[in-house]
């Protein structure tokens, strides 16, 4: 077995995947009030960009809308999407929505759209990355993070970092922003007692199936050359897109964060001075308002085993090297890692940023183990950072769009099934009608429902659709009463997926079609008859084509 590591590469930047909503204060677009720096409030942002990465033919089902839930509970790590910013939070993936749209007659395609605020800090620029550091405000839409070239006159900014301890022993004052000073002032704080034993690291771990190595661009959350990242003379493909030669494909990221240091918003006086406008551009710029220290990781696996047996083995692997707690492999689970093809791309390794070629599990083990914990001695490396726009201090959010490419529209129609008359239900004829009672009789018709998928328009071949599209079914409800002729319609719309990833969804068991009950007074001469039929339709919608209903008896 062979894994690769690689420097980090010149030129190249990334986001990780786990990010948006960092904390309730990375969220909220702050009011530009009081003694908030607002100086530079009219400079307008520069325009956002749609990061589009494009990935043909891969696994739909670890990233449709029901996947993206499960992959959202692998990314919170301790935070919570309901209540951002509580203590230890790191962030997580933040889907804003996910679209299934028609190519043709035939063919649909499928889109994941998806925001991220925490950026991977890269050896390129690493030394500019830093709390207070100003970006150029068009060179973060390319996700090169210029600084800000211009005459302007650096202010002092108030920091504090994100450990266990009284406030006032975790914050402080740096007073001419630098990487050099942030350092000297995260070493001052672990130094000082507040941790006096180090402390351990929160970790997160997430693992999906791939086809593609452009899917890779999911975890780095960037348009960056993936194929490049991950080049193996092994892999087939053109020259923009490459496929894995082997039968599965399984990919990793794990973050280990053992603190952040974050601004706060700066004030009137701090940051930079207010007399500095138009040195610094057309646009506004932004400034690194968190930087996360830790470690983290980026894997992509080959293998002819399948993608349950990678998960198994490389979770436990995980496990061992004590990402996640201890356990042991067995024998299978040893050869499913020593037969596969690894690559590994470590931001913090020992430190520091390595390369190294592994040959087998106990040197993957001596690779990505370590750094549970953290000291002054061993803090850690910046690995992510946050910014804000100068103008308005709204944490800046890269967009993105994952597109599947395209997909074969399924045939979908209504089945009826065991549709029949329940025998008729009377009113107890022992009873006594006495004055002003009221006696009735009910019939009614019922039935099973389910939405058939096939490939073919004939409906001879039963196919599972997609679960992450989506069937609008109709339902409408007649009430009639007579001789008085009064009547109304209520319609009622739903949208239904397939979530049991079969070749039908079954909408109801005993489903009620229509009845009639006749009832009648015995102090008023006639009867009443009221009469209700529920009507079931299934409406045209993207990724699919609508067939004929049928009664299958």
């Amino acid at each position: 077995m062979k894994i690769y590591s690689m420097i980090l590469l010149t030129g190249m930047s990334c986001l990780l995947l786990a990010a948006c909503q960092k904390k309730e204060q990375e969220l909220t677009q702050l009011p530009v009030s009081g003694n908030v720096l607002s100086a530079f409030s009219k400079m307008p942002k520069y325009p956002e960009q749609m990061i589009r990465i494009q990935v043909k033919n891969a696994p739909y089902a670890s990233m449709d809308p029901i996947g993206v839930r499960q992959a959202l509970d692998q990314q919170k790590l301790s935070g919570d999407p309901d209540f951002p910013g509580r203590p230890g939070s790191i962030g997580y993936v933040n889907p804003v929505r996910d679209k299934v749209f028609d190519l043709d007659g035939a063919t649909s395609s499928y889109s994941i759209f998806f925001e991220s605020n925490e950026h991977a800090v890269y050896d390129d620029y690493a030394d500019q990355i830093y709390p207070g550091a100003l970006i150029n405000g068009k060179s973060v839409e390319t996700f090169e993070f210029n600084p800000v070239i211009g005459n302007y006159t650096p202010k002092p900014i108030t920091v504090s970092v994100s450990l266990p301890a009284q406030p006032s022993a975790v914050a402080g004052t740096i007073p001419l922003p630098s990487r050099t000073a942030t350092d000297r002032l995260v070493n001052n704080i672990l130094l000082g007692g507040s941790v006096p034993n180090g402390g351990f690291s929160k970790y997160n771990l997430n693992i999906k199936e791939f086809s593609f190595y452009d899917e890779l661009k999911e975890f780095f959350a960037t348009g960056v050359n993936t194929n490049a990242i991950f080049f193996n003379k092994s892999t087939g493909g053109t020259r923009d897109v490459k496929k894995i030669a082997r039968q599965t494909g399984l990919m990793a990221k794990f973050i280990q964060k053992n603190f952040t240091v974050d601004m706060d918003i700066p004030k009137a006086g701090q940051l930079l001075d207010a007399a500095d406008v138009a040195a610094l551009g057309q646009y506004s710029p932004l400034y690194v308002s968190s930087v996360t220290y830790g470690r983290l990781g980026i894997i992509a696996v080959e293998s002819n085993y399948s993608f349950d047996k990678l998960n198994t083995a490389f979770k436990k692997a995980f496990n061992i090297i004590g990402i996640n707690g201890s356990n042991t492999l067995t024998q299978e689970e040893l050869n499913v890692i020593n037969s596969a093809d690894i690559k590994v791309y470590l931001v913090g390794g020992n430190g520091s940023q390595a390369v190294a070629t592994i040959n087998g599990f106990e040197h993957f083990k001596s690779y990505l183990g370590g750094g549970q914990t953290f000291s002054a001695d061993a803090p850690g490396v910046p690995i992510t950072f946050s910014l804000r726009y100068l103008s308005d201090h709204a944490a800046y959010k890269a967009k993105f769009e994952i597109n599947y490419g395209s997909i074969d529209k399924v045939y979908a129609r209504f089945e009826y099934r065991n549709v029949r008359f329940l025998p008729p239900v009377y009113n107890d004829p022992a009873d006594e009608i006495g004055e002003g009672q009221t006696s009735w009789s009910k019939t009614a018709r019922v039935g099973d429902l389910r939405i058939g998928f096939y490939s073919n328009s004939a409906c001879t071949q039963p196919v599972a659709a997609r679960n992450f599209v989506g069937f609008n079914v109709e339902r409408s409800e007649y009430y009639v009463r007579s001789p008085e002729g009064y009547s109304y319609t209520y319609p009622f719309n739903e949208l239904r997926k397939n979530e049991l990833k079969g070749n039908y969804i079954l909408l109801s068991n005993e489903l009620f079609l229509s009845s009639e009950v006749e009832s009648f007074n015995n102090q008023y001469p006639g009867s009443t008859l009221v009469t209700r039929k529920h009507t079931y339709k299934l409406l045209p919608g993207a990724g699919y084509i609508i067939a004929p209903e049928v009664t299958i008896r």
